[in-house]
């Protein structure tokens, strides 16, 4: 049975697609009392968390960490793995592996976005791909070492300037060949991105290791006109059973889009996957 998630950090832009804001003991808490089976915590450096706070919290509100967003490093710190600045890839190599060791203490899955870094950031372009190629190996080892699972955002053209379609992740995670590397999918993403988005999701099969949902307008599922039946019905097929965590605007309040976020999930969930107890 799937997790119905929630996206949290403790500050950011109003304007940020992601949902809770606050302490993280604060947000785990409220995530457990809005009804949610658990939570993705975005994170600009995991060596620098309270573990022991959080762990406490988890156990306390009984739902789990299901994942770990990394982008934070890239947007508010500029800490990215192809910088032309070695001391910059090696931070975010450093910090992409404390990401994965937490990830192992939690069982939360990890995820790689935008702190891969974009080809536009990068000076000098040729060495770009081998700057790219040093990150990824990088937590792929650990992830291996630690038994982590490893998630790489499909992102659009909007927001990254590569590596924007389920296609192209496919063939990333061909390119490397570990089983620990998979495929984080995005609705909002695959709604610019996919001509057919169950299919891709059907394509994908095994290899998707974490779900992002939000609506086309990228509010709460259930605002605007997305299809989530057929991405359910495609999760379904393709075997999915991990997290599906909203990752949207917090509008019109964090309190409104978590709760209808939650009521269109649970029913997506129990019609497609059947009904179930809560996942902790």
């Amino acid at each position: 049975m799937i997790k119905n998630s929630i996206t949290a950090i403790e500050q950011a832009a109003w304007s940020t697609p992601l949902v809770l804001r606050g302490p993280f003991s604060d947000c785990i808490g409220q995530a457990a009392r809005l009804g949610y089976d658990g939570i993705e915590l975005h994170v600009a450096d995991s060596s620098a968390l309270n573990k022991t706070k959080i762990l406490r919290a988890l156990k306390d509100s009984h739902i789990c960490l299901t994942s770990i967003g990394t982008g934070p490093s890239y947007s508010q710190y500029g800490i990215f793995f192809t910088s032309e600045d070695p001391e910059i890839r090696a931070e975010a190599i450093r910090r992409m592996i404390g990401h994965i060791r937490f990830g192992a203490e939690t069982g939360a899955v990890v995820i790689i976005g935008l702190i891969k870094g974009q080809k536009k950031d990068c000076k000098d372009a040729a060495r770009y791909p081998e700057y790219f190629q040093a990150g990824m190996e990088a937590c792929i080892r650990e992830a291996e070492r630690l038994d982590v699972t490893v998630a790489f955002e499909v992102i659009d053209r909007f927001e990254s300037d590569w590596l924007n379609t389920v296609e192209e992740g496919i063939a990333l995670l061909d390119g490397f060949g570990s089983d620990h590397l998979k495929l984080h999918l995005d609705t909002f993403h695959m709604n610019i991105e996919e001509p057919n988005i169950a299919e891709s999701i059907r394509r994908a099969g095994k290899r998707i290791g974490h779900v992002h949902v939000a609506d086309s307008d990228r509010w709460y599922p259930g605002h605007a006109h997305y299809d989530f039946e057929s991405t359910y019905a495609a999760l379904r097929d393709a075997g999915y059973d991990g997290a599906v965590a909203l990752e949207s605007f917090l509008y019109p309040d964090p309190k409104t889009a978590a709760k209808l976020a939650l009521g269109k999930m649970t029913e997506l969930r129990d019609r497609f996957y059947g009904n179930g107890v809560k996942s902790v």
